[in-house]
């Protein structure tokens, strides 16, 4: 399979926006979320149905792994970038999510 990108929508304050379309985890490599904000200005929406895993980050700060389970109204997720965002490499700057196809992720900056 391939794996699933899924940028930040900047959310301006005092303005409405359309949601964008949720995009599914793909069930073998999860989804890479751009996770270059500011840690308590960023969301991350998770809808559907199963338990997605945070993966933990290459810094230093890194701990363990997250599980989540998805909650009938969706779950919405602040994560600390030292514990999970990746610092090096191919996927530099961004937050790895896995989980079944039946989990669906957004991801907001709050601006």
């Amino acid at each position: 399979m391939a794996e699933v990108n899924v940028a930040l929508k900047k959310v301006e304050m005092n303005e409405g926006f359309d949601l964008p379309e949720a995009v599914a985890l793909d069930a073998t490599d999860g989804a890479y979320i751009s996770f270059r904000g500011q840690d308590a200005k960023t969301v991350i929406l998770l809808t559907g149905t199963g338990e997605a895993v945070v993966k933990a980050g290459d810094g230093l700060q890194a701990i363990n792994d997250l599980a989540v389970t998805v909650g009938a109204n969706g779950t919405a997720l602040e994560l600390e970038s030292g514990a999970y965002k990746i610092t090096s490499g191919a996927h530099k700057g961004t937050v790895h999510i896995t989980g079944p196809a039946t989990v669906k992720v957004q991801a907001f900056e709050l601006i």
